[in-house]
Order: C-alpha cells, then sequence, then structure tokens
C-alpha cells in the first residue's frame, strides 16, 4: 500500500478479468469503509451495501446480467442500494463506488460496474421496497500484470474556463494528451 490518490486514479480501470486469489476480510472490510466514509447529500449515509461474495451467489447475478457475466469469475460484488426519497441516491452511489473502487485498487484488487435485470436482483437480495439497487461493482485481483494506461482526450478538449466553451487559461492544458 504505497499508492497515493493521484496514482490511483491516473492507473485503475475497469477490470473484467480475474485471478482465483481470493481477497482477505481485511481487504473487503477496507473496500466496505471507503464507501461509508464517501460523502452524501446532506449527509444523510442513506446507502446500504450489500457483499455477496459466494460462487453462487455470483452465478446467480452473472446469469441476470446482460453485461456482467464475467462476474461469475470475479472474487466478490458488492450491491449499493440507496434511499431514493432523500434525493441524492444515484450521485451519492457514484460516490460510494468510486471510494470503494480507488480504495481496492490501491489494494491491488481490480473492480467494474456492471448491470442487472433489476426486478430479478431486487428479488435476489430481499431489497425493501424503500431501496433502490443503484450500482452493483464486480471485484478480484487481476489475472495478469496491469499497466493502467488509460486514452482520454486532452484536457485542453474537456474544460473551459468562465463559459462552456472558452478556452482554459491553465499552464500545461494545451497538450495534455493523458
Amino acid at each position: 500500500m504505497g499508492m497515493d490518490v493521484t496514482d490511483a486514479i491516473e492507473t485503475r480501470i475497469e477490470l473484467r478479468e480475474y485471478s482465483d486469489e481470493s481477497a482477505d476480510d481485511e481487504t473487503k472490510r477496507a473496500i466496505l469503509e471507503a464507501g461509508r466514509l464517501a460523502p452524501s447529500g446532506k449527509n444523510t449515509q442513506h446507502w446500504r451495501f450489500v457483499l455477496l461474495d459466494r460462487a453462487d451467489d455470483l452465478e446467480t447475478l452473472a446469469d441476470n446480467s446482460p453485461t456482467g457475466g464475467w462476474v461469475a469469475d470475479a472474487d466478490f460484488a458488492v450491491a449499493i442500494c440507496t434511499d431514493p426519497a432523500y434525493g441524492y441516491n444515484e450521485i451519492d452511489a457514484g460516490r460510494a463506488a468510486t471510494h470503494m473502487q480507488l480504495v481496492a485498487w490501491e489494494r491491488g484488487v481490480g473492480s467494474c460496474m456492471f448491470t442487472v435485470d433489476r426486478a430479478t436482483a431486487r428479488e435476489f437480495l430481499e431489497l425493501p421496497d424503500e431501496y433502490d439497487l443503484t450500482a452493483l461493482l464486480g471485484f478480484g485481483y487481476p489475472d495478469r500484470e496491469i499497466r493502467g494506461r488509460k486514452s482520454r482526450k486532452p484536457l485542453s478538449d474537456i474544460a473551459f474556463g468562465g463559459r462552456f466553451g472558452e478556452e482554459l487559461d491553465l499552464e500545461g492544458t494545451g497538450q495534455d494528451e493523458g
């Protein structure tokens, strides 16, 4: 654990292929704690996290996902459930997911968000009516060395100064190829 936040942001990529190595309880707890410590609108902390680390549960998620069949091979998954009554549920789920993914990556654990048939997953998770199944993440150790190279537009193409479309006047923004 020597990675700083900038390193984690620069090198973390969505990972869908995992080794057979299992994360220990301390690592799973650290990932869940990162979600718990994320900010929430008006500090409502309305999210609830469901850790799924049994092979049959991961298989069920995979079977009910149009995008996440790979999660059957993940070490574990986390369902982020939020209460839409607070009005910030999707933003807050994104905040929690990002925190979880960055702490996971710091510990060498990759991750990726995926979708499922919500009605089936709600029933499977026994989710109370007042909660939304807002996000699902699969986690596991990479099955190969990951270089974490990203193809991103230069900052000068996506960030503006003062008004949309106006050139950003910061040193170095014209040549940023990261």
